[in-house]
């Protein structure tokens, strides 16, 4: 009975990992409140337009980023809520978000309280608990 339970011991240590979502995966499940751009603190002006506030939402089964834009010409006063969402995977503290569509792909790093991505377009977006 001992060699049937080594092996299903060895079996269960063999596919545990941290490599993508799931219940084997990283536990990131959770809303993190966009901090900083950049490495400023909100809002942050572009050239033509500010980020003012964002989150993104953590789950096994995938991520989702809501994000507060103001345009200097056109948009709401308010600011135009902007979404994207999609699935993730993870190897070790490294992170990536791939979108639904396949268009859009965040590379970053992670830790109990925050994820840190960079976009497509090099800009560095800050999460936080």
């Amino acid at each position: 009975m001992r060699v049937p339970l080594l092996g299903l011991a060895i079996l269960t240590l063999a596919c545990g990992s941290d490599s993508g979502t799931g219940p084997n995966g990283p536990n990131l499940d959770g809303t993190y409140v966009l901090k900083s751009v950049d490495s400023k603190s909100l809002p942050v002006a572009f050239a033509d337009s500010s980020i003012v506030s964002g989150q993104l939402v953590m789950s096994d089964s995938g991520w989702s980023q809501i994000s507060v834009v103001q345009y200097k010409v056109g948009g709401t006063a308010d600011g135009d809520t902007l979404k994207l969402a999609g699935f993730w995977s993870a190897n070790g503290n490294t992170l990536t978000l791939y979108d639904f569509g396949n268009t859009t792909t965040y590379t970053g790093s992670y830790n109990g309280t925050a994820i840190i991505l960079t976009t497509k377009t090099s800009v560095l977006l800050s999460y936080s608990k």
